[in-house]
């Protein structure tokens, strides 16, 4: 991760990191929104390394009970990021 321009890893729980969650977004494959834009202003909240197999899902599920909003990658969409 040291080498991610901007990325961070912080192993506290996101509602004791973020405890405004207005300007989060849980990137997560269950979502309906499809993430179409990077907005400078958001934290984007990687959450599906978790998710592939026993846990699928998890942090969909874990975004709603928070209130976070969330949003898809266009993987396989055809759709650019802008």
């Amino acid at each position: 991760v040291e080498s991610w321009r901007g990325a961070a890893v912080d192993e506290r729980p996101l509602e004791d990191v973020f405890p405004d969650r207005s300007s989060l977004v849980y990137l997560t494959a269950e979502s309906e929104t499809v993430l179409q834009e990077v907005d400078a202003a958001t934290t984007y909240v990687i959450g599906g390394f978790v998710d592939r197999n026993r846990h699928k899902g998890a942090t969909h599920a874990k975004a709603l009970q928070l209130g976070v909003r969330t949003a898809r990658l266009p993987i396989g969409d055809g759709d650019a990021i802008v």
